[in-house]
């Protein structure tokens, strides 16, 4: 009889050699929010993850990171290069999940070819290769190709391990763009159900309509934007109110405005502002039964406001305490994503990225003391809300001189 295993969340990553990250383990919760100033290295850590994801794929090549959001460089500038730092021949990255545990060192020079690999269960290898070769549960495996992964191999003959690779493999990065929210251009990610920069919105929207479990989370749309009446999704067929721009896909995001007239109401994706498309979008993301339990969204603060940064955040919060499957890393510049954080929920991180004097990535967690109580905390800081905590540079993530 096959045991089942559960659905895991990263719970704690090793990054050594890649980008600008020279080391770092980083215990991680539920949800993860990193701050720090542009090129601080935000992007790098969240491409680690993706590097990861690639390899649960089956090996990391530019197709598969493409559609983890990657960027996509030459092999070589995967890897560190520090003044006064030995540059090895691979870069390491370390991901624990659960009781799991993978490991893989890549060698960029040869265009991501595995220099060695390793998946253990509570301790236990299961598979791995290394210069002496490829192992699944103590078996030899003959002329595996060094730039296929052994999770792949794991996947075709150990069944019990697909929940855990396959939360990994969906990993993606999400930057949602105004323009692919409404519909007016083309989402070449192909990804689904939605598309890693806006696509395919109104198709995962009416999907989400229809699911009965999931539909009633769509009301928090309501609570953050009250001017509208409904949401839905239509097929236009008033030539009069279409934009000059070809339409993509037969359906759009139609909302009605609850304060116009009833026989004018109608709105379109491309009429609305761009904030209503963009929280419609993380609406859906959260919710939607095949969105992948793990995902990045890099500046969650895009197109909002403050106030309603604040807003929806405290949403996301709500939503990730029913779903225990989920994991999210949010990047921001906005101080009001940070108001919704709890620093004494363990479920709750947040970390400050910045340089250090060589230019080597650093994540520090901002957390209280283990022995402080959150009545101490907020005397300490004279009852600042983190926004305003940052703002003031006392946990770093700001420009030199500020």
């Amino acid at each position: 009889m096959m045991k089942a295993i559960k659905m895991a969340i990263i719970d704690e990553i090793t990054i050594k050699g890649f980008k600008s990250i020279q080391e770092q383990s980083i215990s991680l919760g539920q949800m993860n929010v990193l701050i720090g100033t542009n090129g601080s290295g935000k992007s790098n850590f969240l491409e680690a993850i993706a590097m990861l994801s690639a390899s649960a794929e089956g090996g990391i090549d530019y197709q598969k990171l493409s559609s983890k959001g990657a960027r996509l460089s030459s092999p070589e500038i995967f890897k560190s290069a520090f003044r006064n730092v030995v540059r090895k021949k691979y870069f390491e990255l370390k991901v624990k999940m659960s009781t799991y545990e993978y490991d893989m060192k890549i060698n960029s020079a040869e265009n991501f070819s595995y220099f060695s690999e390793s998946f253990k269960e509570a301790g236990r290898k299961v598979g791995g290769r290394s210069g002496a070769g490829a192992t699944l549960n103590n078996k030899s495996i003959n002329k595996l190709d060094k730039k296929k992964s052994i999770l792949g191999v794991i996947q075709t003959f150990d069944e019990p391990y697909n929940d855990v690779i396959n939360t990994l493999k969906e990993f993606a990065i999400y930057s949602p763009s105004t323009p692919i929210l409404r519909g007016v251009s083309t989402d070449n990610s192909f990804h689904e159900p939605l598309g890693l920069y806006g696509g395919g919105l109104a198709k995962a929207l009416s999907e989400l309509i229809q699911d009965k479990d999931n539909k009633s989370e769509l009301q928090r749309f309501f609570k953050l934007l009250d001017w509208f009446q409904s949401i839905g999704t239509t097929t236009p067929n008033n030539t009069d109110v279409l934009p000059e721009q070809s339409l993509l896909g037969n359906k759009v995001v139609n909302y009605r405005d609850k304060f116009m007239k009833t026989n004018f109401n109608e709105l379109y994706a491309y009429d609305v502002s761009e904030g209503a498309l963009y929280i419609l979008f993380v609406l859906v993301l959260l919710v939607h039964k095949d969105s992948p339990n793990i995902f990045a969204l890099d500046n969650i603060d895009s197109t909002l406001n403050p106030g309603l940064i604040r807003q929806l955040m405290e949403h996301v919060t709500e939503m990730l305490s029913g779903h225990p499957e989920k994991q999210v890393f949010l990047t921001t510049y906005n101080p009001t994503t940070l108001d919704a954080i709890d620093l004494f929920n363990s479920k709750h991180r947040l970390f400050v990225v910045s340089r250090s004097n060589t230019g080597q990535t650093e994540l520090k967690r901002i957390e209280p003391p283990t022995d402080m109580k959150k009545e101490e905390w907020e005397e300490k800081y004279f009852g600042l809300k983190l926004s305003e905590i940052w703002l003031s540079g006392a946990i770093g993530g700001m420009p030199k001189g500020f």
